[in-house]
């Protein structure tokens, strides 16, 4: 015999679901009352892509919660540590980082005199010490003739030294064949009696340091030949003022550069004419 399908509830129970379902529907109402009509489009739409998001921010959320009631809002402090070094110094402590900081040790040259070439002079100069073979030295340390701007260096020398042997305006006169052997400028000095040196420009007024060549049998001590042929111009911070022509090979671009006594400058200018000779300093305001 069949059962009749009679629903598991008595007539209190369908009383009271009836009153309790009348309060839900009026909460209901009162509700969408309170809240004024709701548009479509102030629902927020998630996507399927949005999801992972959502489950990531939640999960953080939950490992933030867990560790802020296991440890509490904010962790203990700890000591400061002690930086190891003889002298407590910062360059102490980079030294252990950076151990090409130190200075080269000193070679055994021994730098007894020195005469500088005047621009009259170098071709005879030129001449005499022809069939140098030259070795070089850049700047590849962290002393001051390594970081200093290639310009505050050449006010420097200009203030120790004067005028350098030769510049962009001697070129032609001096036969050279390709910009590629321009320099900026050119300090030449005989050191020692019979030593040539040369120093010069490392890349004209956009770089750093200062480039000194010699004698290839002298390549090990050209560091110390440096550092005692321009401790003047390391240790003393007085410039002069100076204005010199440079031309970029990568730019294709001539430069007029200097420091005229008050703040350094770098100015493109068409080709000059070399014919003429060295620049002259433009007049203040100018």
């Amino acid at each position: 015999q069949a059962v009749p399908l009679v629903p598991f509830h008595t007539t209190d129970d369908m009383q009271d679901l009836t009153q309790a379902g009348r309060w839900s529907l009026l909460g209901l109402l009162l509700c969408l009352l309170a809240v004024g009509p709701v548009r479509a489009q102030e629902w927020p739409e998630v996507s399927k892509y949005d999801l992972p998001i959502l489950y990531r921010q939640a999960r953080m959320q939950m490992q933030i919660d867990k560790v802020l009631a296991e440890y509490g809002p904010a962790l203990p402090t700890l000591p400061p540590e002690h930086v190891p070094s003889q002298a407590d110094t910062v360059r102490q402590w980079l030294a252990q980082f950076l151990p090409t900081v130190e200075e080269p040790p000193p070679a055994t040259f021994q730098l007894t005199s020195s005469k500088q070439v005047t621009r009259a002079e170098r071709r005879r100069w030129a001449r005499y010490f022809a069939d140098t073979k030259w070795a070089y030295y850049g700047n590849t340390g962290f002393t001051t003739l390594d970081t200093l701007h290639t310009r505050v260096l050449r006010a420097r020398m200009q203030a120790h030294f004067g005028p350098p042997t030769r510049t962009l305006s001697e070129i032609d006169r001096d036969g050279l064949p390709t910009l590629q052997e321009y320099v900026q400028f050119e300090y030449w000095f005989v050191v020692n009696d019979t030593i040539p040196v040369r120093v010069m420009d490392s890349n004209g007024p956009f770089d750093r340091g200062l480039v000194i060549a010699a004698d290839y049998r002298l390549r090990d001590d050209l560091p110390a030949i440096r550092a005692a042929l321009l401790q003047a111009v390391s240790s003393t911070p007085r410039l002069k003022p100076y204005v010199d022509y440079y031309y970029s090979e990568i730019q294709r671009r001539w430069y007029r550069t200097g420091f005229d006594g008050r703040r350094f400058f770098t100015r493109p200018i068409p080709e000059p004419n070399l014919a003429r000779g060295r620049p002259e300093l433009p007049r203040p305001g100018g």
